[in-house]
């Protein structure tokens, strides 16, 4: 349809100029529907439809008519490719890129954060939305959540808690609520359950014609179709290479081959590029590589496949080779792809064919199981995408007679039924959630809550003995969660603790969580000392914890290659937290993995050394990492008992396991990767550090040769200075706009926009004019001009003195480095003891200084945003100014979760 002749509520011409100067003059069926169903004036819909069908300009209009309402916008999405997808679209369609900016995008995916910390639209994954909630960055009664690909909330994994999330939102009454769905057997039951209006089609933009192939003949029938027809095509042979020539033959590519396994995807690969001539757009993808990859098992056969504009694509590519792959698929410089089901992800890349080699899992968990239809249907819909090809095709080619009866399943219009997976999860994490997040204050109330659920919905008719369990279920939680102090029940009163807010907060089980509290509080003192010898012990702890090894586990330990007594040994001589477990080799294997990729060792000798491929091995550092970031959302509860420094060292950890490099390459590759500074991955920086060069300013001063030397590519030396020396910290400081806006009640936002904006002098008086604005606080400017090398301030509170040395920097790169962040300790040499040292920095220190400071107790370093967050805590009346001082003196690098209260931008 014409959009002129679109209809529905709040359809104005003003909506028809904003889509044509987007491009749009005609709209799908389901768009027109959901414009009909009143989707551009607040009304809450599922939209249920297949992929390519047009569900992200629904989205999009959602979007701009909230944003004219002075609406929120949270959109969901499930994985982090997706969520870094759509904050690009969306900051090019809505924010600073775009020609007309209309609000501010953020992004928050659990390990990576951009965009203001109250930004309009905010796009997250569904794991960190319960945090939003929890941090008050959510407020449901004033904003649209677009929940995309919400049929996930079916999986046992991820589900019960994108399911409580929706149920929080159904309870909290969250002012308009779209959910973008796949085809599914029942969307009416997402639509009862969130009391939406449903939306529904089965036409997708463009026609798909699906085929199985079969020697001669082949059956034909294009999606929605309930029959199709039996046609000859002739002998041609199904060998997958014979297959893929016709298909390009046919004009019918560019075409995507889905592998069950890594080594499927080389070997095809290498099987169909022989005798392929070298083309002049293959080589030009070739060079590219060859200037972002680091040199692993897989990039030189990589390089030499895109030669021939034939690729591969598994989960062991590095970052900027699958940018570089996804950029090459994006403008159709590839004929073939031979992937994994990681590109079936959501994101859109224009392939016109998608083939099935096979529709028997043969390996691991899942051997002799056939593909089922959800993701046939979401790997299927990768072909002929809306406004790129004017039809998709999907060739299927089953093995025998029974995958070609099941591949006539996969074809056919039957969709998967949508079936709660609420207690596939211990319903101890969902019961802390709701009390963490005031939800419920009583069993009552939990009682209450679960009959907001999907599972209650459709179990009420059908079987409604079973929502007995429920009520049990929920008691014995509740008592559970007592006894091991995450809530506290008073006359029937549930209420949160501050160790039951960090679990939740963390996304952990709570078993976990009680594991891990007990384990710090007892080695504690001992682990203080002697941190390093015990590093790796803490990343065996977090492997043997209940996330992966419970009977509900949320993480599961990848597949190793045989039992190696070498991981037994490794872990025979290192110190552990927790109990060594001599018969699970698994664990042993996975856990020395993830240890050896934390101490930057390549790939190819981990997996040597313990089985694990490099794509098993990325995914399962992110695991370990987010497992390790909650155990040091745990250790900071002052239950736990835990100094500072030590819980510096854990949140050090956790970052060199997620970035798999030791403390002194972190910054070198943080900021390369940020910057996506050609070809420097683990492997380089590793060589950068390995030849003397353990910081961003050993970068500087190197020298362009001695960096060609290392890195063999001027065009990388060239964007690696570039990099570094505009580096301004690793990244903005997203609370800034937030704190100037919550200073403005306490008249005090001025002092506030200085310390952000000031440099040098200029930064001291501010930081002294925002001190004078605290009763209870008493300061003296101690660096005054007439006296020289002293601590700029001295500030008091009863008997606790600080001296504070403020340290700014615009040096290339500007990062404060440790001889700045020690010049304290000098400066300070001939005032008490008594008085703690402090620096104050802006805008953030090295990793080498937090280091330092972590293992002192004579130092401690806090960051600007750290400190006026602090100070404004004390305006809102969450602090006084003592717990202030005590906070701001402890020994080590200042953490904003060991302040009291609630963040400043939540209230």
């Amino acid at each position: 349809m014409d959009i002129q002749n679109a209809t529905g509520s709040n359809v104005g011409e003003w909506l028809r100029q904003a889509l044509s100067s987007w491009g749009i003059s005609t709209l799908t069926d389901i768009q027109v529907k959901a414009l009909a169903a009143g989707v551009a004036d607040g009304e809450s819909l599922i939209v249920s439809a297949p992929t390519s069908s047009g569900k992200t300009l629904i989205a999009e209009i959602a979007i701009l008519t909230a944003i004219h309402r002075g609406m929120r916008v949270v959109y969901l999405v499930s994985h982090k490719a997706l969520a870094d997808q759509k904050y690009a679209d969306f900051n090019a369609r809505f924010g600073e890129a775009s020609q007309s900016p209309l609000a501010a995008v953020g992004l928050s995916t659990g390990d990576r954060t951009e965009g203001d910390v109250d930004a309009q639209i905010r796009i997250a994954t569904y794991e960190k939305a319960l945090g939003l909630i929890l941090n008050g960055q959510m407020s449901p009664p004033n904003t649209l959540v677009i929940a995309d690909e919400l049929q996930i909330l079916g999986e046992d994994g991820r589900g019960p808690d994108i399911q409580t999330l929706c149920a929080a939102l159904r309870q909290r009454k969250v002012k308009q609520f779209l959910a973008l769905t796949a085809t599914v057997e029942n969307p009416e039951d997402l639509a009862g359950w969130m009391n939406c209006r449903l939306v529904q089609s089965s036409e997708r933009g463009t026609p798909l014609h699906q085929e199985i192939w079969a020697a001669d003949r082949t059956y034909r029938v294009i999606f929605g179709d309930d029959e199709g027809e039996e046609i000859e095509t002739g002998p041609g042979g199904t060998d997958l290479t014979g297959v893929v020539t016709r298909l390009l033959e046919a004009g019918r590519g560019p075409v995507l081959v889905f592998t069950e396994s890594k080594k499927e995807a080389h070997d095809f690969a290498s099987d169909f590029v022989r005798g392929r001539p070298r083309a002049s757009i293959g080589i030009e993808l070739a060079e590219q590589l060859d200037l972002f990859s680091e040199p692993t098992e897989s990039s030189e056969r990589l390089k030499s496949h895109a030669e021939r504009a034939v690729a591969f694509h598994t989960a062991d590519l590095s970052a900027q080779e699958r940018q570089v792959l996804e950029r090459g698929f994006s403008l159709s410089k590839f004929e073939v792809c031979f992937a994994t089901s990681t590109l079936a992800a959501g994101v859109n890349y224009p392939f016109q064919t998608i083939v099935f080699p096979k529709l028997t899992y043969q390996w691991g968990d899942r051997a002799g199981v056939h593909l089922g239809i959800s993701e046939y249907r979401n790997m299927s819909g990768r072909a002929g995408r809306l406004g790129l090809h004017p039809c998709g095709f999907v060739v299927l080619l089953p093995k025998n007679a029974v995958e070609r009866e099941h591949a006539r399943k996969l074809v056919s219009p039957i969709n998967q039924r949508l079936k709660s997976g609420l207690l596939s999860l211990s319903l101890r994490k969902t019961v802390l959630s709701l009390v963490a997040s005031n939800l419920a204050n009583s069993l009552s109330d939990i009682n209450e809550f679960f009959q907001n659920t999907l599972y209650w919905y459709q179990t009420l008719d059908r079987n409604p003995k079973k929502l007995a369990s429920l009520d049990t279920g929920s008691a014995e939680a509740v008592k559970w969660l007592v006894e091991n102090e995450l809530i506290t029940e008073d006359e029937g009163a549930l209420r949160i603790t501050a160790f039951g807010k960090a679990t939740a907060m963390s996304g952990l089980l709570p078993d976990t969580a009680v594991d891990f509290a007990k384990m710090l509080k007892s080695i504690g003192p001992t682990v203080q000392q002697l941190f390093d010898e015990y590093a790796d012990g803490f990343i065996y702890a977090c492997c043997e914890c209940q996330e992966f090894r419970a009977k509900k586990p949320s993480r599961f330990l990848p597949y190793v290659g045989p039992d190696s007594v070498g991981a037994l040994n490794f872990w025979q001589s290192r110190k552990l937290p927790v109990k060594l477990d001599q018969n699970d080799m698994k664990l042993a294997q996975c856990a020395q993995a993830a240890a050896l990729y934390a101490q930057g060792e390549a790939e190819r000798k981990i997996a040597y050394a313990t089985g694990l491929s490099a794509g098993a091995l990325h995914r399962l550092s992110l695991d370990v990492a987010w497992v390790m970031e909650g155990m040091h959302r745990i250790a900071v509860v002052p239950e736990v008992s835990c100094p500072q420094t030590l819980t510096n060292r854990i949140a050090m950890l956790a970052r060199q396991v997620r970035w798999g490099v030791p403390t002194s390459a972190l910054d070198i590759l943080r900021v390369a990767e940020r910057d996506h500074v050609p070809g420097i991955g683990r492997q380089r920086a590793m060589a950068l550090v390995n030849n003397g060069l353990t910081n961003l300013h050993d970068v500087v001063s190197a020298g362009s040769k001695k960096l060609f030397d290392i890195l063999r590519n001027s065009l990388r030396v060239e964007a690696l200075i570039e990099s570094v020396t505009k580096t301004i910290g690793h990244n903005p400081n997203n609370m800034e706009k937030a704190h100037i806006r919550v200073a403005v009640a306490f008249g005090i936002e001025s002092q506030v926009a200085d310390c952000y904006s000031k440099l040098g002098t200029g930064y001291e008086i501010a930081i002294l004019s925002l001190l004078a604005s605290i009763p209870g606080l008493t300061t003296t400017a101690l660096d005054d001009g007439s006296r020289q090398n002293v601590p700029d301030i001295l500030l008091k509170c009863g008997d606790l003195e600080a001296l504070i040395e403020c340290k700014t920097t615009t040096k290339n790169p500007a990062l404060i480095k440790k001889e700045e962040a020690w010049a304290i300790v000098q400066k300070a040499a001939d005032f008490a003891v008594h008085a703690r040292r402090v620096t104050l920095g802006k805008p953030h220190f090295d990793e080498v200084s937090q280091r330092k400071a972590a293992v002192a107790t004579d130092i401690t370093l806090v960051d600007n945003g750290t400190f006026v967050e602090g100070v404004l805590r004390i305006h809102t009346g969450q602090m006084n100014p003592t717990q202030f001082m005590t906070w701001l003196t402890m020994p080590g690098v200042t953490e904003i979760e060991r302040l009291p209260g609630k963040p400043t931008y939540s209230l």
